[in-house]
This record gives C-alpha cells, structure tokens and sequence, in this order.
C-alpha cells in the first residue's frame, strides 16, 4: 500500500457521540464560569453535577429553560429525593469538579420531556426524562430537577448581561421556587 492509500485509508473514519444519559438525584452542584464576558466571543461553562455544557448563545439557553419549565408538574410529583438505595440503580455521589462529560450546545436544542414509571424488576427507577440535545437526563426527584433549573436560568441571565449571576433566592424564578 502506498504512502498516499494509507493517508486516506486513515482519514476515511469518524467519531461522534449522539447522546449521553445521566441519571441525577438529590441536588446536583452547579457552576457557571464566563470567559470573554462581554465580547462577540463570550462563552458560559454551564457545569450540571459531571456534564459540562459550553453555551455561547442566549437563544439556546433560552429554548432549555422553556423546555424545563413546561416540566415543572411532572417534577413535583416526583417528590423530594431519597436515598440512593431507594433507586435500585447505580448513583454515584459527586464531588468536587468531576466533570465526565463536555458537550457544547448551539443552536436550538431540541428539549423533549416524558415521564418515566419504574417497572417491576428493572433497574431504571422512576424519573423525569429530559433530553436536551444529545443529553439526555434521567431526573429522579424534585431536589434534582430544581437545581439543573436554577443553574439554566443562572447561565441564561449571564449570556444576556455578560457578568458573573450570583443566586439571589429573591430574584428565584417563580416556576423553579421549591414547592410547598
């Protein structure tokens, strides 16, 4: 085989992850870091417990947040999060800045949410599934799902101003306030 053969024989494969599935219970850490805040080259690092999404376009988290907040009933019926071994399922607890997966998510996103119930014998519990683009999150509980939101709607309001968001509990979103 010559030289040039084996140069294309090399470069005639790819790779591609079409999704990834995370499973998540209880609160989940969230960090949003900015880079070139106010520049045409702006980016969010939105970090979601072990996914680490880069977002540099407000109208993608835009369309997510929308997607969370049309999930906000089946959320609460979930309840509040339990222990790991209620959900018969491999859960590892996170610490730190374990970080799995990147992705980095433009465009507009494709947000699709359905309810799962738990079937007898099967490992998967009950949960909320959210897809968001190639992720797909397995949302077991309240405590859960309350805190991915507060963390898009975190990153949402830094791509709009360009400046780092502290939580401030009195500027909580009224779809994300934890319920009574």
């Amino acid at each position: 085989m010559s030289e040039g053969e084996q140069d294309k024989k090399k470069a005639s494969g790819f790779s591609a992850a079409v999704e990834v599935t995370v499973r998540v219970s209880g609160e989940v850490p969230v960090r949003v870091d900015v880079t070139n805040a106010g520049t045409p080259e702006q980016q969010v690092g939105l970090t979601l417990g072990s996914v680490l999404i880069y977002l540099r376009n407000p109208g993608t988290v835009r369309a997510v947040v929308e997607g969370w907040r049309s999930a906000n009933y089946a959320a609460q019926l979930l309840g509040p999060s339990r222990p790991v071994t209620y959900h018969h399922a491999g859960l590892a607890q996170v610490m730190g800045s374990q970080v799995s997966t990147l992705v980095r998510l433009g465009g507009i996103p494709n947000v699709l949410v359905a309810p799962i119930t738990r079937r007898p014998g099967s490992p998967v519990p009950s949960h909320l599934r959210m897809q968001v683009g190639p992720i797909v999150w397995q949302v077991c509980d309240w405590n859960a799902y309350h805190s991915i939101a507060v963390g898009w709607e975190r990153a949402g309001r830094l791509l709009n101003v360009g400046q780092v968001a502290e939580p401030n509990p009195d500027e909580e979103e009224d779809w994300i306030a934890p319920r009574s």
